[in-house]
């Protein structure tokens, strides 16, 4: 199994509690929900050592773009990777199990432009711990 990086996005209403300890405690449960609820769309996954972990914030650099990018690091075998589909229930099945701690939690937000973004990273348990 190799570590991979897959990135979702998400254009509906979701906005990132305020305070950091409710944030950390709720978002889970609030990103598991619309994963279950097909709302986060897999746009993108690469092998996680070849991969700039700073790319997230290329998505939200034009405000029209997208509201919510979500980032999944996760160990995946060769069935996982097959498809889509594979990958999609994959990640699903980690945010189930709470295999993935939450690294990054970060909103964009500029009401005189009607702009709010989130930005939200996952890592499995293992590896952040390694890394933090």
């Amino acid at each position: 199994m190799h570590n991979y990086t897959m990135t979702f996005i998400y254009d509906g209403d979701f906005d990132l509690p305020d305070a950091p300890e409710i944030r950390d405690s709720e978002l889970p449960r609030m990103v598991l929900e619309k994963m279950e609820l097909g709302h986060f769309q897999l746009v993108d996954f690469n092998l996680s050592e070849n991969y700039d972990r700073n790319i997230i914030d290329t998505y939200i650099k034009d405000p029209s773009l997208h509201r919510s990018v979500l980032e999944i690091r996760l160990d995946m075998s060769r069935t996982d990777m097959k498809s889509r589909d594979g990958i999609y229930s994959r990640c699903l099945q980690a945010m189930r199990d709470r295999d993935l701690t939450l690294s990054r939690a970060q909103e964009n937000d500029d009401p005189e432009q009607g702009l709010l973004q989130s930005l939200i990273v996952f890592e499995k348990k293992d590896s952040y711990s390694a890394t933090a």
